[in-house]
């Protein structure tokens, strides 16, 4: 029997008896990222739906709610800048989704420390000169970059006390800051992307993403929705079969 024949017929027995009447199959897993040394856990709700002959249609919706709730909390007064002359503190923060957009909001503290050089390479911090607590806030969005979602800051507001700004510092000086919170994060950004990997079941899948963006789940809650594509094959196919069995969403094999 050619290919071609056979591939049609796999995917009429997937997504037709078998499936809803919007020819869709979904299948929920557990899956987590690597941040740093700490892996951070979310859903992932994989929609299959039949689109050709050939090709399955992938709504991959990454459910981060869980994530939404620990990060505020492992960042809790922790330093995202911490060098000689200067320390940023995270306060506090907080981040919600709204529609296809990512608000986020926190307060800092910025301290400014006298640094003397001590060599060719060497600095070492003295003592503290001001200090300013300030409101941050800034909006996120996800670029998709090799099949891997990439938060990244469109920009970041930080507001002071009129009153404590000028006293404390200079207008340049919160604007270095910015910068330099801006830098801070897209590194560790960089470094942390969601790369939906599937289970060793549906590995033979290895959909092709061409879109995605936050998705709010909920009242709030933050999600990212990537949407793709996979060319199948009877391989492909007996494997999505095989996992739906395991779920008892079609008869098992006679």
């Amino acid at each position: 029997m050619r290919l071609w024949f056979v591939v049609p017929v796999l995917v009429t027995l997937v997504f037709g008896a078998g499936a809803s009447s919007a020819q869709q199959v979904n299948f929920v897993f557990d899956a987590s990222v690597p941040v740093r040394e700490t892996e951070l856990p979310y859903k992932l709700d994989l929609g299959l739906s039949a689109v050709g002959p050939t090709r399955v249609g992938v709504d991959a919706l990454l459910d981060l709610r869980e994530i939404q709730k620990i990060v505020p909390e492992r960042l809790a007064d922790n330093a995202i800048i911490d060098n000689c002359g200067l320390q940023v503190r995270l306060d506090g923060l907080s981040f919600l989704a709204e529609g296809d957009a990512i608000d986020l909001d926190g307060d800092v503290t910025i301290t400014i420390f006298e640094c003397s050089r001590t060599g060719d390479r060497d600095f070492q911090r003295g003592e503290e000169k001001n200090a300013l607590s300030a409101n941050m806030s800034t909006a996120a969005t996800v670029e998709l970059r090799d099949n891997c979602a990439y938060f990244k800051l469109l920009d970041l507001t930080l507001a002071a006390p009129e009153l404590n700004r000028e006293q404390v510092l200079e207008e340049d000086t919160l604007e270095s800051v910015k910068e330099l919170m801006l830098a801070a994060v897209d590194l560790v950004l960089n470094e942390s992307p969601l790369c939906p990997e599937l289970p060793p079941e549906l590995a033979s899948l290895d959909p092709t993403y061409d879109k995605g963006g936050p998705r709010e789940i909920g009242d709030g809650g933050l999600g990212v929705v990537l949407e793709g594509s996979v060319d199948v094959s009877p391989s492909t196919i007996l494997d999505i079969l095989t996992v739906l069995q395991r779920q008892e969403l079609i008869p098992p094999a006679p």
